[in-house]
C-alpha cells in the first residue's frame, strides 16, 4: 500500500509533457544495456562524507532527476551476531521498528508514513540490519523526522512484540514446506555449522518462541549504535542541506562504545558430505552443492563472480547449457558467491524431477570438475563480461539502489572508488584468473552437497556418490542438526 502510493505520487511529479522517466546515472530503460567496456562510461554519483563527532559516517549525493528522497542505514549487526540459543532476535528486532515508537504508536506512525506517500522498512541480513526509507522530496522534513523516529525511539510494546513473534512463527512453519527455502536452511547450517554464518535470519522455532522484550532491548542497545553505522542520504535537494539535516537528526545519537569483530573464517569442508532431506509429498528434487569461499573484501571477489557467471550465470552459462539445454533435466541452475565480512561460500543450485535426481546430480557434478579443471573458452569469458557490465547500469538507476551499494562499499571497508571501478575490473579478467579461481572455488571432491525431496526415492539414486546422510527439514533446525565440518 505504502509502495503504490509513492509510486503513483511520483507519477503525477513527472508526468505532463514527460515521454519516458530519465535513468539515474545511466541510460534509460528504453536504452538496451551496454556490451562489454562501453558500460565503464556510466556516470558515478558525486558524493559527500562526513564522520559526525558520535562515529556516524554520513554520505550525501544529489539527485535531481525525480521529486524523490531515500534514506538508508547500515548498521554492523545481523544474524551472525545473534546470541546462541537466541537466533532470530536480530531480525525480529528489525521488524519492530516500524510497530510503534516511544512518540508514535504502530497505527500512528503507519498513518503518517502513508499520509506522506512514503515507504520504511527494516531488515536483518547476516553481517548487517537496515533500516530504508522513500519519501517524496517536498516531505524531507518530515520523512526524516519519521525516519529518525523509528531508529532512535523504538519502544517495543509488548502486544508488537507478540504479533511479530507470531509472524515470524508462522513463515517458520510456512518455509518448512517450501522444498527450495528448506534446501537454502538446510544448505546454511551444513555447511556452516556452529559458524555465527550458520544462524537463520528468521530464526528457529525453538529460539523465536524464547525470545523476549529484554533480548530485543539488548541486541538493540548493543548493535543500534552510530559507532561504524553508515548512514546514506540521496535525492532532489543539495549536499549540504542533506548533510545539515543528517547532523541534526542524527547527531545526538549515543555513542555505543563497544567494537564489532567480524566472525572468524569458517571451516572449509574436507571431502564430500551428502546431506538428504526427506520432503515425502515433494514432487521435484532441490539440489545444492558448494563449500566455503572468498569474503566480499578479497581483491579477487570480481573475478570470482565473473567466474561464476560463466558457470552459472543465465543462459548460455555452462550450467545450464549442460542441465537444461542438452538434457531437459531443469528449468534453472546458478551458482554465485556470497558476499560476507570473514569468508562465504560458494553454490551451486538447481532443481529436478525426482525420478531424475541422481542422473542431474552426476551432470551438474561432472561439468563442475570440467569447469575446475580446464577453465573456460574466450568465447564465455567474453559473454559473462558483457552480460555482467551491460547489467552494471541498471544497477544504479533508482536512489535506493546507489544508496545500498554505497552503505555496501562502506560496510565492507571498502572505497567508494570501487564503484566505478568495478566495469574495468570484470573486463580485466583474463581466463588465466578464471582457471585459477574455478580451480580453487568450485566444488568438486570438497564440499556439501544437499538434497531436498522423497528420501526414500532418492536415496537409491544418491549411492554411488559416497555416504549419505538423513535428516527432515525440521532436523535442520534443531540444535543438534546436521554439520558437515568437526
Amino acid at each position: 500500500m505504502k509502495r503504490t502510493t509513492l509510486a503513483l505520487a511520483l507519477v503525477a511529479a513527472v508526468t505532463g509533457g514527460c515521454a519516458h522517466r530519465p535513468a539515474l546515472f545511466g541510460p534509460s530503460k528504453s536504452t538496451p544495456p551496454p556490451i562489454g567496456p562501453a558500460a565503464a562510461a556510466v556516470r558515478m554519483p558525486q558524493v559527500t562524507e562526513r564522520v559526525l563527532p558520535n562515529g556516524l559516517t554520513v554520505l550525501v549525493s544529489e539527485y535531481r532527476e525525480l521529486p524523490i528522497m531515500r534514506f538508508h542505514l547500515l548498521l554492523p549487526g545481523g544474524a551472525a551476531y545473534d546470541p546462541v540459543g537466541k537466533e532470530g532476535v536480530a531480525e525480529l528486532t528489525a521488524d519492530l521498528l516500524d510497530q510503534g515508537t516511544t512518540r508514535r504508536s504502530a497505527e500512528e506512525l503507519a498513518r503518517e508514513i502513508e499520509f506522506l506517500g512514503g515507504e520504511l522498512g527494516a531488515s536483518a541480513g547476516t553481517d548487517f540490519s537496515t533500516v530504508s526509507a522513500e519519501f517524496l522530496s517536498k516531505d524531507l522534513d518530515a520523512g526524516l523526522d519519521l525516519f529518525s523516529d523509528v531508529v532512535l525511539h523504538p519502544a517495543f510494546r509488548p502486544d508488537e512484540l507478540r504479533r511479530a513473534q507470531g509472524l515470524a512463527l508462522t513463515g517458520i512453519v510456512a518455509a518448512r514446506e517450501n522444498p527450495a527455502s528448506i534446501a537454502e536452511v538446510c544448505y546454511a547450517r551444513y555447511v556452516y555449522g556452529r559458524h555465527p554464518y550458520g544462524h537463520l535470519s528468521q530464526g528457529t522455532e525453538t529460539s523465536v518462541r524464547r525470545l523476549g522484550r529484554s533480548d530485543v532491548e539488548a541486541f538493540y542497545a548493543h548493535h543500534y549504535v552510530p559507532d561504524h553505522a553508515i548512514l546514506v542520504l540521496i535525492g532532489d535537494a543539495s549536499a549540504a542541506d542533506l548533510m545539515a539535516k543528517a547532523e541534526r537528526a542524527f547527531g545526538g545519537w549515543r555513542r555505543g562504545g563497544s567494537t564489532l569483530e567480524p566472525p572468524s573464517a569458517p571451516t572449509r569442508i574436507s571431502g564430500r558430505h551428502i546431506l538428504l532431506v526427506d520432503k515425502p509429498d515433494a514432487t521435484q528434487t532441490h539440489i545444492r552443492i558448494g563449500n566455503t569461499a572468498i569474503a566480499r573484501t578479497d581483491p579477487a571477489y570480481v573475478a570470482a563472480n565473473v567466474t561464476s557467471t560463466i558457470l552459472g550465470g543465465g543462459f548460455g552459462a555452462r550450467l545450464i547449457e549442460e542441465l537444461r539445454v542438452k538434457r531437459s533435466l531443469t528449468y534453472g541452475a546458478w551458482s554465485g558467491f556470497v558476499a560476507r565480512k570473514a569468508p562465504g561460500d560458494f553454490r551451486v543450485g538447481t532443481f529436478t524431477k525426482v525420478d531424475t535426481t541422481g542422473e542431474a546430480l552426476q551432470v551438474a557434478l561432472d561439468v563442475l570438475t570440467g569447469f575446475a579443471t580446464d577453465g573456460a573458452t574466450a568465447e564465455e569469458l567474453t559473454r559473462s563480461q558483457s552480460l555482467m557490465t551491460g547489467q552494471f547500469p541498471k544497477q544504479l538507476e533508482t536512489p535506493g539502489a546507489v544508496a545500498s551499494k554505497l552503505a555496501e562499499l562502506k560496510g565492507f571497508g571498502l572505497p567508494e572508488s570501487d564503484l566505478a571501478a568495478y566495469p574495468a575490473r570484470v573486463n580485466a579478467t583474463s581466463l588465466v584468473d578464471v582457471q585459477r579461481l574455478a580451480g580453487r572455488y568450485v566444488p568438486t571432491t570438497d564440499g556439501a552437497i544437499v538434497i531436498v525431496g522423497p528420501a526414500d526415492t532418492i536415496a537409491p539414486q544418491l549411492a554411488k556418490f559416497g555416504t549419505v546422510e538423513r535428516t527432515t527439514p525440521a532436523g535442520c533446525e534443531a540444535a543438534d542438526a546436521p554439520q558437515a565440518v568437526p
